[in-house]
């Protein structure tokens, strides 16, 4: 199958500091990709990258086969990625409906963008209850809802989300997870997810990439990763991980 995201050779820098060097991955149509890897090793830049939020960019980051550094993070948007930010970052002055209003302007008419906040009052129950009120209000966990439903509006056929647990109980963060996999399974999405949570991962991930020093130290998937020694020694850097894990014959010689 080919890739819906293709990363090649991707290296950015921040001044003299080098974020991410020599990055290659993909994501495949339907997956659930997570990121998983040390603070500071590269994840949130990753998708800052795809997304068109890095200025200083090399090597290719295809989507759908279009080449995306040149291109503005609205033009990025409209070709059908979306990214949820680390910190949710809501307008806290606005209502639970403006906020998610605002994802809807890419839609291709009112009509269309109607729709779609119906939709999203239907997997987020407890935001409509909380339709009216300002976004500052709302939880911890409701606000990274909000946060995605909003990208959601947008119309995606990608979506990244950094650090969905950050800062969120345990339960909370179960109840995200589980309406993300909803919004695959219903509306076809495709994630890529930046997780501090190894455990985590294995339970919902099709497949994973440990980055570590901004690079990729082991990918495969999460089936043939569930014992975690694998992921522990490429997070920590306890020698040197297999990669791929559980890859098929074509990448593996690729």
């Amino acid at each position: 199958m080919s890739a819906m995201l293709d990363l090649h050779d991707v290296e950015v820098r921040y001044g003299r500091l080098v974020a991410l060097r020599g990055l290659t991955m993909e994501v495949r149509q339907g997956e659930v990709v997570c990121l998983i890897g040390p603070n500071g090793a590269g994840k949130s830049t990753t998708l800052a990258a795809i997304a068109g939020g890095v200025a200083r960019t090399t090597g290719s980051i295809r989507f759908h086969g279009t080449e995306l550094p040149a291109r503005k993070p609205e033009r990025i948007a409209r070709l059908g990625l979306s990214l949820v930010p680390e910190g949710r970052h809501v307008f806290g002055t606005l209502s639970v409906e403006e906020n998610l209003r605002i994802g809807g302007y890419m839609r291709p008419s009112a009509k269309q963008a109607s729709a779609a906040l119906e939709r999203i009052a239907n997997y987020f129950p407890q935001l409509k209850e909380r339709w009216r009120s300002p976004a500052a209000r709302l939880s911890g966990g409701e606000q990274q809802m909000l946060s995605i439903g909003r990208a959601l509006m947008t119309g995606p056929k990608l979506m990244m989300v950094d650090e969905p647990s950050l800062g969120l109980a345990p339960r909370i963060v179960d109840s995200v997870y589980e309406i993300l996999l909803e919004l695959r399974r219903q509306e076809g999405l495709t994630l890529l997810i930046n997780e501090q949570s190894s455990h985590r991962i294995l339970r919902f991930a099709d497949r994973i990439y440990v980055i570590r020093n901004g690079g990729i130290k082991l990918h495969g998937a999460a089936s043939a990763l569930q014992d975690g020694e694998a992921i522990k020694s490429a997070y920590f850097g306890f020698g040197v991980a297999p990669t791929p894990v559980g890859a098929s014959e074509e990448e593996a010689t690729a």
